[in-house]
This record gives C-alpha cells, structure tokens and sequence, in this order.
C-alpha cells in the first residue's frame, strides 16, 4: 500500500508539473495542487498503518500536513483568481506558517537534538530574508514583508532542527526528516523567486514544485 501511495503521488506531481505549464488547462491548477497534496496525506496514514510507530508523533505529524494541505490549495486559488497579495495568499501564508511551528514542535522532540547550537541557521535565514526584503527594486514584497521576516524564522528553525535530529541520532527516519525538511526550505526559497523577484523564471514553478512535493513525501513517509 505503501509503494503505490508514492507511486500514485509521483504520478499526482507530473500530472501537476504538467498543469502548471499549460494555458489550456491552468484553470485545474488549484484541483491539481489539491490531489498532490492528497497524495502524501494518504502517504503518510498508508506508512502509519503499516508501521503504527507512536500515535502522539503520528497525530501531530498529520495536523502539519493538513495545515500544508490546506496552504497548498489556498495558494493555488491564489495562483489563479486573486494574486500574491490577496487574502487567500496571506490566508496560505498563515497556513504554512502553522505548519512550520508545528513541524518545529515535532523535531525538537527527536531524540538527539541539542538545541543551542541550532540557533545559528534561522537567524543566518532571517538576515537573508532581511536583505532581500530591503531590496525594494528586486523584490516586490510590499506589504507582505514583515510576514516574510517572520516566516523566514520558522523556516529557519525548522530546518534546523530536523538537520539536528539526524545529527544527533542518525537514523532512517531522522535522514527522512532532514531530507524533507531541507527540500520544504528550498521550495520557501524558490517560492519567493518565483513570485516576487522582479524577473520571472520560467524554470522556478517546476524546482519550486519538485522541491515542495518530494519533501513532504519525505516527511510522510516517516509517519
């Protein structure tokens, strides 16, 4: 069951990749980003039932994805119908940052994790996102830039600690997490490329796609 999750998934994300680059049948983006998301969900309950690792792991876990989910769809109508600056965009936003805050709780709970040297990558993140966010000719923040700062921190520190956990008590799992976790920051990264750097990159839906999509799969599969 669990193969096919990931098959189906991966077969979920070309679909979306395709979608993504079509003027004819861009008006499924948003249903499109919903089934790719569906699919890691359905990842992650396949590889719980499979495995029953803890229920308390299990449940936070899924309340993140969902929040993800959930993000993930509101940016698509995003996407579509109100742009980067409408409610639905800042409603994704605040989504994801859930997300993140509780992806944070999770990892710091890995065994492993020592939590004062972790402290230098978020405000390393934060520092860039800074810069970039005092570049008003290059990127087109505008009122969305004290949310960036903020969301630069989460991502930061989430980052951080999956990397911690995998240091800390290398494992399949934590190698999961930390894989996941570093392709969920670099779909941040693109994303903000992508929609507010002043050139356009045809290139950057796809990496951000590709990042975002197999780094939840990465973390569903340690449900």
């Amino acid at each position: 069951m669990v193969i096919f999750c990931i098959v189906l998934s991966l077969a979920l994300l070309a679909l979306l990749l395709r979608i993504a680059y079509s003027r004819r049948h861009f008006h499924l983006y948003p249903a499109a980003k919903t089934a790719a998301s569906l699919g890691f969900v359905a990842t992650a309950l396949a590889c719980h039932a499979q495995s029953g690792v803890n229920s308390g792991y299990f449940a936070l876990l899924m309340v993140c994805l969902l929040a993800c989910l959930a993000g993930d769809v509101l940016l698509g109508v995003a996407n579509l119908h109100a742009g980067f600056f409408s409610r639905f965009f800042l409603a994704g936003t605040v989504a994801f940052m859930g997300a993140h805050a509780g992806f944070c709780v999770l990892f710091a709970r890995a065994p492993g994790v020592r939590l004062r040297p972790i402290l230098a990558l978020p405000a390393l993140v934060a520092g860039a996102a800074a810069l970039c966010i005092r570049d008003k000719r290059r990127f087109k923040l505008k009122k969305l830039a004290p949310a960036a700062f903020v969301y630069a921190l989460c991502v930061g520190l989430m980052t951080s600690l999956a990397l911690a956990g995998w240091l800390g008590a290398p494992s399949p799992r934590s190698a999961l997490t930390a894989a996941g976790a570093v392709l969920f920051f670099a779909s941040d990264a693109l994303l903000l490329f992508l929609y507010f750097y002043h050139k356009k990159r045809g290139w950057l839906r796809a990496a951000n796609l590709l990042t975002y999509y197999i780094g939840m799969l990465c973390l569903a599969l340690t449900a």
